[in-house]
């Protein structure tokens, strides 16, 4: 290819699904999947020959069931998490799960560890392969869409996939604000409009609510701002199948790989065909003889029934995130095919009291969306723009485990916000900043990101040296923290790249004992905070009165002593047990310290001008 050729490569967007992917391209016609009608969708399937090569796609497919121990399938589910909390799902797969580096979650074959981002790369490598034949120049960089709910693991692991397989990654988009894009939500709708895009793929869920807010004076762009999201990682149409394969053997194991595939295969072909049928009846060998599996309408959405409730579980968190009621939704995006479920129109209607929005193919939507961002991003459509959030909050640990937040859920991204924090120890020569991410205000309840030290202080005094904390969230929602001490200059910084991922299990944890502890939470803080900083001032004043007693009043010095036994009593008392502490009553005794101290500080700082000498 020429120079120029390669120079006018486009940025192709790419739906890097649970159960199928697509690629795309935005051009001068508009935006495309690539591929052709028929054979656009490229199911997310990977088989390792014994030769070493690599089958994907539709043939990887078709082979699952004899080639069950050498085929993985819904590798994305996988992605960035661990073998444990992953153990659940082998099932699904006729390949042994194993224990990649740090515990990862990988898969066996021929007696190696096979990482999910691996099985990623092969997918992204035949797609970029196919944009390529097509488009007749390489292509090199894209635009790749993840669930909103995918935490900082799951989006870096999904980096790697994609640089494993030759693209550098132009922008992460969240897939149901990609979806948006695809839509042209702005186009003709009302300023203020409040749009719900309900994602519902094979493997996970997200439930995201945008505003279409006024145009951009300067760039004349239609924008899209998301007001909240929540979802699952681990909730879609794997799950059903799963759920329909249980159905079926009621409990009874089974120990083959491929019948396991088989089984899993004829749940997913049932399960589609009941959207046209009122019954299907399949057959399969299962130990060695004819078994007919038999599956009705109602049968399916009995099954269905608690998983879509999960999801729209998540839509009231949303609008009650957005303090919004759905008389305020103008309208509702289904994204995903698992969304041509009509048990799940049907209750998604019910939910927002309207009919669902169904003018494009739920299959191709988010590829579509992911292309026209490439395209904004390589400045070939500046008519829309797209401005994200933050999943859950970022903050860091304090002392006594509280948790001070910088960022908020629900933030848009790209963010930006700093803190100033200080010491609690006398000379203090390093200092150990933990990055949390969740919703309750003590680290024990949230999840660890990183840990790293800002070192080379020097000798101060608590309370004294000035750290300036700063959180970077770039428009991938990959995080950075920056730590700085002021008066030494000291510096530190770290990318938060974690080992791995949040469950679906600790999300819904997470959010839901925000709720449920907000109160017991806040007031732990609050006696938290008052004892750390009380403990400060007690050493302050004693240092103080210690200088300058023989020039107090001794009835002045009884009082402030008294005073000071009495919240240095108190401390003691809110250690062991804050949630007995009256906080008020605390807060007030040291308002009161800090009154009767102002004379201890005057004649103090009297006494140390008088002892210095200006040269």
């Amino acid at each position: 290819m020429s120079e120029q050729s390669e120079a006018v490569a486009p940025i192709i967007g790419i739906d890097l699904g649970t159960t199928n992917s697509l690629v795309a391209v935005c051009d001068a016609a508009g935006p495309r999947v690539l591929g052709g009608v028929a054979s656009a969708l490229m199911p997310s399937v990977v088989r390792y020959e014994i030769d070493g090569a690599i089958t994907v796609g539709s043939q990887a497919k078709a082979g699952a069931m004899e080639f069950a121990d050498r085929t993985i399938a819904s590798s994305k589910r996988y992605i960035g998490r661990t073998q444990v909390e992953m153990q659940a799902f082998a099932i699904a797969q006729g390949v042994r799960l194993c224990e990649g580096p740090r515990g990862l979650a990988a898969f066996e074959v021929d007696g190696r560890c096979v990482l999910p981002q691996e099985v990623s790369a092969a997918v992204l490598r035949a797609l970029r392969l196919r944009a390529e034949a097509e488009l007749g120049m390489p292509i090199t960089r894209a635009v790749i869409t993840v669930p909103a709910y995918f935490d900082d693991a799951q989006r870096q692991a999904t980096r790697d996939a994609a640089r494993l397989a030759g693209l550098s990654v132009a922008r992460l988009v969240h897939e149901p604000t990609a979806a948006s894009l695809a839509y042209g939500l702005g186009r003709g709708a009302q300023v203020g409009e409040k749009v719900v895009i309900y994602d519902l793929g094979g493997g996970t869920f997200d439930c995201t609510l945008l505003e279409i807010v006024p145009k951009d004076a300067e760039l004349e762009t239609d924008c899209f701002q998301v007001l909240a999201t929540s979802g699952d990682t681990a909730l879609g149409g794997d799950d059903i199948d799963r759920a329909i394969a249980a159905h079926w053997i009621e409990g009874s194991a089974i120990p083959q790989p491929a019948d396991r595939a088989r089984l899993l295969e004829l749940a997913q072909r049932a399960k589609c065909a009941l959207a046209s049928a009122e019954s299907v009846v399949e057959q399969i060998l299962l130990g060695g003889e004819i078994v007919s599996l038999s599956l009705s309408r109602a049968e399916l959405e009995t099954i269905t029934a608690p998983f879509i409730a999960r999801t729209l579980a998540c839509c009231r968190r949303v609008l009650a995130d957005a303090a919004l009621t759905t008389d305020a939704i103008a309208r509702i995006v289904l994204v995903g095919g698992s969304t041509r479920l009509a048990s799940v129109r049907r209750e998604v209607a019910k939910l927002f009291g309207k009919e669902p929005y169904l003018a494009l193919d739920p299959d191709r939507v988010v590829a579509l969306g992911a292309a026209i961002q490439g395209a904004i991003l390589a400045g070939n459509r500046r008519d829309l723009l797209l401005l994200d959030v933050l999943p859950l909050s970022l903050g860091l640990e304090t002392v006594g485990g509280a948790t001070a937040k910088l960022l908020m859920r629900n933030t848009p991204i790209p963010a930006r916000a700093a803190e100033k924090f200080s010491t609690s120890i006398d000379g203090q020569t390093s200092v150990k900043l933990h990055v949390v991410q969740g919703e309750r205000e003590f680290i024990e309840h949230c999840r660890s990101l990183a840990t790293f030290h800002l070192t080379g202080l020097p000798p101060m005094p608590a309370g004294i040296p000035q750290l300036e904390v700063e959180f970077l969230v770039d428009q991938n929602g990959v995080l950075s923290v920056y730590a700085i001490e002021r008066r030494s200059g000291a510096a530190a910084s770290v990318q938060i790249v974690p080992s791995y991922g949040l469950t679906e299990v600790e999300v819904d944890r997470m959010e839901a004992d925000s709720i449920t502890y907000a109160r017991s939470d806040m007031h732990r803080h609050r006696v938290t905070d008052l004892t750390v900083h009380s403990r400060l001032d007690i050493k302050w004043i004693t240092d103080a009165l210690g200088r300058v007693r023989a020039e107090l009043d001794p009835s002045y010095v009884a009082d402030l002593e008294q005073q000071l036994v009495a919240l240095a009593r108190l401390c003691n008392d809110a250690e062991r047990d804050p949630a007995a502490i009256d906080a008020d009553l605390f807060s007030r005794l040291k308002q009161a310290l800090d009154t009767s101290s102002v004379r201890v500080h005057e004649v103090a700082i009297a006494h140390s001008i008088r002892g210095s000498s200006i040269v």
